[in-house]
């Protein structure tokens, strides 16, 4: 009975490995100082991704976020019909000494269909917003690993 546990265990590993299913990384490794303008959605969705248990490495200095919103398609009434989102949020990264590591500007995009409700439209480009910080979290936490490694 073992035999087949192991070939079980072997055969998922495989599979999940060649699907390209990678573990998330762990949060717990890093902590950071976070600098921002008040009310800068971005930075306290990243505070939350740092472990506060541990000593700050780093000092994370967050710009001001630039949203874009444009109309990419028309109905024949000549209405908006589906928009695309961008954004871009320019970070400074430092060690504990000043000495800038990072300094780039992240940008994610996505492409939404417009809903007939109006108070729907806003709360869909508004999760549209929420997800593109998301991305831009993972493409940031995946660089600040990286500067934490060496």
């Amino acid at each position: 009975m073992s035999k087949i546990n192991l070939l079980t265990t072997a055969i998922i590993i495989i599979l999940l490995s060649s699907c390209g299913f990678h573990p998330p990384y762990k949060n717990s490794e890093i902590n950071a100082s976070i600098t921002s303008s008040r009310n800068n959605a971005f930075a306290d969705e990243l505070q939350k991704r740092f472990n506060q248990n541990i000593p700050q490495t780093l000092v994370v200095q967050v710009g001001t976020e630039n949203q874009n919103q444009r109309t990419a398609l028309y109905t024949s009434n000549n209405e908006a019909s589906s928009y695309t989102l961008s954004l871009s949020i320019p970070i400074k990264v430092f060690n504990q000494r000043k000495k800038l590591l990072l300094s780039q500007t992240f940008n994610a995009n996505t492409y939404l269909n417009k809903m007939n409700v109006s108070q729907a439209n806003r709360l869909q480009i508004e999760e549209g917003y929420q997800q593109l910080r998301h991305l831009i979290i993972k493409q940031l936490l995946r660089k600040l690993f990286k500067l934490n490694e060496n």
